[in-house]
């Protein structure tokens, strides 16, 4: 049910459109002369007065009322960035779990790609996924704060969970059209998101979604300060001005909804692509699609998302025996790219300390055609490179010995374990 109008937000909303009686002409959507030269100044608005946001709530009016009823004038050129969460209250996106093996399961199911998991010591769990917007968040951007929700029928012991807007740029684009029509002002649109960032602490806002608003400037091929010409920089706009937005709004503060002042030369339907998918790398241009462990243990050939892999550590609370034993779980788990694997096998002892690799009562059966004895050697050696490798991703050194019958038959291989330190790149000359 869309949430009720003040009295003096149904005044205001008159004057509003007494006082523009003729009709302007729609947003543009045509060619585009030249952005003018940038402002040197930007200034950012909460909005005040916005109404509980309930399933089915016109979200576009109740932005404006709020405007129009805390006098915060809209003008052309200026961008209205929205917090995502009412933007799917009021598109009724929501999803109800008992616990939180059902979240992890639903984040699992929402995202499209895992990129990574890590356990804390609590026992939860916490997947950073590529969600279908093509944005990579932390649980795949479902959040459980401020929902306000009701009790999920039929099951009291449910809360809800709140999912992103099924397409964040159409939904910012309803918004766009419900400004223009009350109030007569083009404007752009952000629907914002919080989210975390690889190489820094803390966590910001980005644009989720956008319309009107060009959400990229590229500065390829213009001159720099000292007149050479650029070949890389390509500016987030969009994710800057929800950034800005986010310093006066939050849901926390209940305003959740911001106006940003200063940026008109990014507004405009004509603005090429006005859509926040221009902001999402695809993909196969993506350096960073997995994890630091992950990253290897795709290398072997092992499932990353697995179940059966215990995710790495976020807190720093797990024992050396835990990563070995995981370190050997995904070196027996992928496919080897050698016979011989099947002849040996390998426990962790010593409190960790210690893998040891020992044949098996009699070598296995040949895999390849060989020698029963020779697929033994070589799936000794291979099995063991693939222990050492796993172990690098536990940030585990190892050091190898082997073990040697009278007659040069190999015996096995302790790989004795040592703490490291991520290693940092030399430095390109």
């Amino acid at each position: 049910m869309a949430a009720e109008h003040s009295p003096g937000a149904s005044a205001h909303l008159r004057r509003a459109e007494a006082s523009d009686p003729a009709p302007r002409p729609a947003p543009p959507t045509g060619a585009r002369p030249p952005a003018a030269e940038a402002s040197r100044l930007l200034t950012v608005y909460a909005v005040p007065g916005i109404g509980r946001i309930r399933p089915g709530t016109d979200l576009g009016r109740e932005l404006g009322a709020a405007l129009v009823d805390s006098r915060l004038e809209l003008k052309d050129g200026d961008v209205l960035v929205v917090a995502s969460k009412i933007v799917s209250k009021a598109e009724g996106a929501l999803a109800a779990v008992r616990n939180r093996a059902e979240f992890e399961r639903l984040v699992s199911a929402v995202g499209t790609h895992v990129v990574a998991r890590r356990a804390y010591a609590s026992g939860r769990t916490l997947s950073i996924v590529r969600t279908p917007a093509g944005t990579v968040q932390a649980a795949a951007g479902l959040d459980t704060s401020n929902l306000d929700a009701p009790e999920v029928p039929g099951a009291p012991e449910a809360s809800h969970v709140l999912l992103q807007p099924e397409d964040a740029d159409a939904s910012a684009a309803r918004i766009r059209t419900a400004l223009w029509e009350m109030l007569r002002v083009d404007v752009g649109v952000i629907v914002s998101d919080t989210s975390s960032r690889p190489w820094r602490a803390g966590v910001s806002d980005i644009a989720l979604g956008c319309a009107g608003l060009a959400p990229l400037d590229s500065q390829r091929g213009l001159p720099d300060d000292t007149g050479r010409t650029q070949s890389l920089t390509v500016r987030a706009v969009a994710d800057e001005i929800a950034s800005a937005a986010d310093l006066v709004k939050g849901s926390a503060r209940g305003r959740p909804a911001a106006v940003v002042r200063g940026v008109a030369e990014m507004v405009g339907e004509a603005r090429a692509r006005t859509a926040a998918e221009a902001l999402t790398r695809p993909l196969d241009e993506d350096w960073f699609r997995t994890g630091t462990a992950e990253s290897v243990w795709s290398a072997l050939g092992t499932d990353h998302a697995s179940p059966e892999i215990a995710p790495p550590s976020a807190d720093g609370s797990e024992g050396l025996t835990s990563r070995a034993g995981r370190a050997l779980a995904v070196a027996r788990q992928g496919t080897p790219r050698t016979p011989g694997h099947r002849s040996w096998a390998a426990t962790v002892k010593g409190a960790g300390s210690v893998i040891s690799v020992r044949m098996r009562k009699s070598p296995a059966e040949p895999e390849a055609g060989g020698h029963a004895v020779v697929e033994a050697a070589v799936g000794l050696g291979s099995l063991v490179e693939r222990i050492v490798t796993a172990l690098a991703a536990e940030d585990l050194g190892a050091v190898t010995d082997w073990h040697w019958r009278d007659n040069g038959v190999p015996a096995g291989c302790d790989i004795r374990l040592s703490l490291t330190q991520p290693a940092a790149a030399p430095a390109v000359p």
